[in-house]
């Protein structure tokens, strides 16, 4: 499945990394008075991937704190992501595209 090992170490890596960014953009939202968040659901177009990589990513998408999947179109052309953090539709787009692009990177 996974013959890209150096792939797999750099993935888990920048993942991670992301994922502590999350939790501390989140952790401060909490801890302040202020209320940081722009909340939004935004269209994220997919390209063309079998099960198992579409589950990987809206897992991976769920499990990052501030996004969650909200659902998925039945052709797999879209999914609606949850954003707690939002500036721009296109950026939270383009966030997606980069973790799905790393993602298809290391499973083909």
């Amino acid at each position: 499945m996974i013959n890209k090992p150096w792939l797999l170490t750099k993935f888990i890596g920048i993942y991670c990394a992301d994922l502590f960014y999350s939790a501390c953009k989140i952790a401060w939202d909490v801890a302040t008075i202020r209320d940081h968040s722009s909340p939004g659901i935004v269209k994220v177009p997919l390209e063309k991937q079998s099960d198992p990589e579409v589950t990987l990513l809206a897992n991976l998408i769920t499990f990052s704190p501030g996004t969650m999947v909200v659902d998925l179109a039945p052709d797999k052309s879209f999914a609606l992501v949850h954003f707690m953090f939002i500036d721009t539709p296109d950026e939270a787009i383009a966030t997606i595209k980069t973790l799905e692009s790393r993602i298809l990177e290391l499973l083909r």
